[in-house]
């Protein structure tokens, strides 16, 4: 899908159908779709140029005229709660209707793989989808694709579903527990926009000039640009910022570049059309992370004067491909068998060394399958590369490169340009996010980048737009000491950025994770948290809406005092302990101790050797700590303050 998008570009064809061979309406607006009660509600659409377009919508009658290039948009007064409605567009002697169409309340749910995952594999979905025959909830799935340039229309046919044991089995666990538990409050439709693509970071789902105010992306984006026009030539600019974050790292050699002699040193790739966990190295057996593979060609004069295309076949995950020393193609889709044209002038008389970097990110990994793997010369000539693949695993230094701008997953924009712009401004309520697990390793810039996606999809959605955040479940090591941790610097982002947003909320979930498994089957909670989260933020219910929030840390009398704010009931520390987890902590790196911790009413008091000077304090700090604190309803936040 990627190369056929950038075929387009670069040919300078459409992305879309002439307007009067498409429906009148957007393509938000089908069958069984619910429309946000209680404010006004744009509809759009596209008809022919200059054409009037009519739309009626219960008692409500209104108008557009299309612009030059035929779109139009309309906005329905406001309405509320019920149905079932028809809405109805006419432009001339066309004609569109849009059958039992509620209002309601509209939730946009995205993230990565724990948003995305289906109900049917979380915990109790037996019981959650026999029961689960209601008209009043509806969810659309957008596919998963990306695009270059923002997109106003989604890349295949997206429907509303109704809910049921026939349709729910697959919608996202988290957006529909939390819908479900929210109509028990409130008793009106809700609709269901999911939209998420597992193992994303969150810049992907950012426009270009939310990352632009950011800063610092200039040079990624200027390289998606030319990707979009030039797939070769931005693979050649990647590889010369691979190589310079290969050297930043201090990465043992050049690999990419290795010599036919250098090569032997690697070791014999057992069979390439099976992954590298199932080589029989134990060494692999278990691994994530890059194996770089080569082979070298012999090839002629004449024959090296040509061009060629190098096939490689399907690669789990990512691969970053050199020939000779220079990057000549980087795809991230597993099944995607690589095809990668290669100029005149790119190979050499004599032995031309092929590399691969294959990196793998879960699971399985490396080359894999039966695909051809081959150089075939422009003359139709074909050099089989099936057997004579050497390996080596580099050290853990290097473990994940940086990924490529166009990468779907860990890129720059793309998915925001096919998955969120086609929503268009769709009227919502509000929006859930579950996303994080992919930049931990950026633990310090996601406060700014989930304030800047708040902002951003605001300027499309309404300045009003209510987020509510999931915060990062435990998963990894326990930690039997302190310990500085790119998990726990993600949620305590996750936190502040919802306390500064002012119409944002969390949902912790530290507690009903699984630390062996990324991916905790207890959707249920979560939805029930989120519903809680929306019922205090949007619907001022008497709850509080995250749990207890750590107002200030002050020192007196060589101990130092947090204070909390927003309790429902009192604080305890669950099992009948005290508080664990405390740490107080100097101002450098590293430099944390485990406290003791007492609660006193709304406070919890530390106390020991690092109380007379500590800068910090921090709660619950880890990648899957063991916390006890909560009060009658909500853990407390994993978080760190400073000291006063």
């Amino acid at each position: 899908m990627r190369h056929w998008l950038a075929g387009l570009i670069a040919l300078g064809l459409p992305l879309t159908a002439q307007a009067q061979d498409k429906p009148l309406l957007g393509d938000m607006f089908r069958d069984h779709a619910v429309l946000q009660r209680d404010r006004p509600v744009p509809v759009w659409g596209e008809a022919r140029p200059g054409e009037t377009v009519t739309l009626t919508f219960g008692s409500n009658r209104v108008t557009a005229v299309s612009d030059a290039s035929g779109r139009w948009r309309a906005e329905l007064p406001p309405m509320s709660a019920g149905g079932p409605y028809v809405l109805e567009a006419a432009a001339g002697a066309a004609r569109q209707t849009v059958s039992d169409v509620l209002v309601g309340d509209v939730f946009l749910c995205s993230g990565q793989s724990n948003m995305e995952w289906n109900l049917k594999d979380s915990d109790g979905a037996t019981e959650l989808i026999a029961t689960s025959q209601n008209d009043t909830l509806r969810m659309m799935t957008v596919t998963k694709t990306q695009a270059f340039t923002p997109q106003t229309h989604f890349a295949t046919p997206t429907d509303w579903q109704i809910a049921s044991p026939a349709t729910t089995p697959h919608w996202s666990a988290v957006c529909y527990t939390f819908a479900r538990d929210l109509q028990t409050q409130t008793r009106v439709p809700v609709g269901l926009i999911s939209s998420s693509w597992g193992g994303s970071k969150i810049q992907p789902w950012m426009s270009r000039e939310a990352l632009q105010k950011i800063g610092g992306y200039e040079a990624g984006l200027d390289m998606l640009d030319t990707y979009a026009a030039d797939p070769g030539k931005a693979a050649q600019t990647y590889g010369q910022a691979f190589v310079r974050w290969w050297q930043a790292s201090k990465g043992p050699g050049t690999p990419w570049a290795v010599t036919p002699q250098a090569l032997s040193g690697w070791a014999a790739a057992p069979d390439v059309s099976r992954n590298f966990e199932d080589w029989g190295v134990k060494a692999l057996a278990d691994y994530n992370g890059p194996l770089w593979y080569a082979i070298t060609v012999k090839l002629s004069a004449d024959e090296a004067k040509q061009g060629a295309t190098l096939s490689l076949g399907a690669i789990d995950d990512i691969d970053l491909t050199f020939v000779n020393g220079v990057a000549v193609g980087y795809t991230s889709a597993p099944p995607e068998s690589r095809h990668y044209k290669l100029a005149p002038g790119s190979l050499k008389a004599g032995d031309n060394v092929i590399v691969v970097q294959a990196v793998d990110l879960w699971a399985k990994g490396g080359m894999f399958g039966q695909a051809a793997r081959e150089l075939r010369l422009a003359d139709g000539k074909a050099k089989p590369l099936q057997t004579g693949w050497r390996y080596w695993q580099p050290p853990a230094n290097v473990r994940f490169p940086p990924t490529a701008p166009w990468d779907p997953t860990g890129g720059l924009i793309t998915l925001h340009q096919a998955m969120i712009a086609p929503i268009g401004p769709y009227a919502l309520t509000g929006a859930l996010w579950y996303q994080g697990e992919s930049n931990t390793g950026e633990a310090a810039q996601y406060e700014a980048l989930m304030a800047g996606l708040m902002a951003d999809w605001r300027q499309q959605y309404g300045r009003d737009t209510a987020f509510l955040l999931v915060q990062l479940a435990n998963f990894g090591a326990m930690p039997s000491a302190p310990v500085e941790s790119g998990w726990a610097g993600v949620r305590d982002a996750q936190r502040r950025a919802a306390l500064n947003d002012g119409n944002a909320a969390y949902a912790v979930t530290i507690d009903i994770g699984n630390p062996t498994d990324i991916h905790p089957r207890d959707k249920l909670t979560v939805g029930k948290r989120l519903s809680r989260a929306a019922q205090s933020l949007i619907y001022k219910a008497p709850l509080t809406p995250s749990g207890p929030v750590p107002v200030d840390a002050i020192r007196s009398n060589g101990q130092v005092t947090v204070r909390f704010a927003s309790l429902d009931g009192a604080l305890t520390a669950r099992g009948g302990q005290v508080p664990l987890r405390f740490e107080l902590c100097g101002e450098g790196w590293a430099s944390c101790q485990y406290a003791d911790a007492h609660i006193i009413g709304e406070t919890v008091v530390l106390s020991g050797p690092l109380a007379a000077t500590a800068a910090r304090v921090r709660y619950c700090w880890g990648d899957s700590p063991v916390c006890n604190l909560t009060d009658a309803a909500l853990p407390v936040s994993p978080f760190e303050i400073s000291v006063k």
